[in-house]
């Protein structure tokens, strides 16, 4: 049976913590990118026992050629560059951002809260990679919903009471939902977020609201074609090693895994050598979580 894992969303925890920014390291641009990343893998990899030297990015990348060159005990090494990631995951980040604000919308015509409140909404997309279709009047009918709810709730007046066995009426309160929209929403709850603790959800006067659909399941299938997509991709490149970098946080815990799998079908690529590089694209971060595995070597 394939494995699946849920990656976890920062976004709908609340605790007592202030929300911490990073600054990426990581480049906008391409090129600049493909450089950093091999600049950075040289640094502690070597390829075939020699340092790499006089790294530069390549006059032409068209047509399967290298991204980046360099020298390896003064013999030219041609890489390819390209990522490890999981391609829909910005999709469904941006679809639940554009989704909330209209919900934000929907519901604070109708409330205004001195308050706040985390709005937590389950749905039958969640845990698919899918999307639900929420959209006009169900949108609108939501909102009318969420904005009762908070009107008609009696919310705990710190979070630890939800776990006192005796005050089981403040605990999240969930709230009934009309027929209309039980085909696409199946959970709401509302709970007041307590004044010492924060929460990185979307909101807005008071309003915080977490949707789950796009929260990336990962599993042994995916992996599986993430892999052989790249392979497939790749296999007419007449670049002689290839470097596969991920700095995205479902491989977690995951690079021997995905190691296993490239292991598993390179076997009939054409490259001499094949790395996976896998690091945290924050600063700090970055250098102590820097990690490289060999998926075959030129001897």
């Amino acid at each position: 049976m394939a494995r699946k894992r849920v990656s976890l969303k920062i976004s709908a925890m609340t605790g007592t913590a202030k929300p911490v920014r990073f600054s990426k390291v990581l480049p906008i641009n391409k090129q600049a990118k493909e450089l950093f990343v091999v600049e950075n893998f040289a640094r502690i990899q070597k390829v075939g026992s020699a340092n790499l030297t006089d790294i530069a990015l390549s006059p032409d990348d068209s047509h399967g050629k290298a991204d980046v060159l360099a020298k390896a005990n003064g013999k030219q090494v041609a890489i390819q560059v390209t990522e490890l990631k999981i391609a829909h995951r910005a999709a469904a980040v941006d679809r639940s951002r554009k989704m909330t604000s209209a919900l934000l919308d929907a519901t604070l015509k109708h409330v205004k809260l001195d308050y706040r409140v985390m709005v937590d909404i389950r749905s039958n997309m969640d845990y698919t990679n899918q999307s639900p279709k929420l959209v006009g009047k169900c949108l609108d009918a939501l909102g009318v919903v969420i904005a009762d709810g908070i009107h008609n709730s009696v919310f705990s007046p710190h979070v630890t009471e939800y776990f006192e066995k005796k005050r089981t009426d403040l605990r999240a309160n969930p709230l009934k939902l009309p027929e209309k929209l039980q085909d696409t929403v199946t959970r709401v709850e509302l709970m007041r977020i307590p004044e010492d603790h924060n929460t990185m959800c979307q909101g807005r006067d008071n309003l915080f609201i977490n949707f789950n659909f796009d929260t990336v399941v990962g599993s042994d299938t995916l992996d599986e074609e993430l892999v052989n997509g790249i392979l497939e991709k790749k296999a007419k490149s007449v670049a002689d090693t290839l470097l596969v970098w991920a700095c995205d946080k479902d491989f977690w815990g995951q690079e021997e895994k995905i190691h296993e799998i490239f292991v598993k079908h390179s076997d009939h690529t054409q490259f001499e050598n094949i790395y996976l590089y896998f690091f945290i694209d924050a600063e700090g971060m970055f250098q102590v979580n820097q990690k490289v595995f060999v998926v075959r070597e030129k001897a």
